[in-house]
């Protein structure tokens, strides 16, 4: 799998590296995921805001989420919840 990751946000690398460790373990149980393009950007510097973007390529249309927050924790959490209920989704729609 290929991950093309776009970090205009300057964040930790921990976040880059639980990110790409948590797409590795859904793809594994859930099916094939070619690639990934994550798109990390810092939306308001005062309070720290972040917008990330996901997209995953898998056989037909690809994924796309979108998440943001104050709180990088709870925004990779929120990423994670999402692309595990979307690749269910999509693996069941092809099975």
């Amino acid at each position: 799998m290929k991950f093309t990751i776009r970090n205009q946000a300057n964040i930790a690398n921990k976040y880059i590296r639980f990110a790409k460790w948590k797409i590795r373990k859904l793809s594994g149980k859930f099916g094939e995921v070619l690639y990934s393009d994550i798109f990390i950007k810092r939306v308001t510097q005062s309070p720290d805001h972040y917008a990330v973007t996901v997209k995953l390529g898998v056989p037909g249309p690809d994924i796309v989420i979108s998440a943001d927050s104050d709180n990088l924790k709870s925004l990779w959490s929120e990423l994670s919840a999402k692309i595990k209920r979307q690749l269910r989704k999509h693996n069941d729609k092809n099975q």
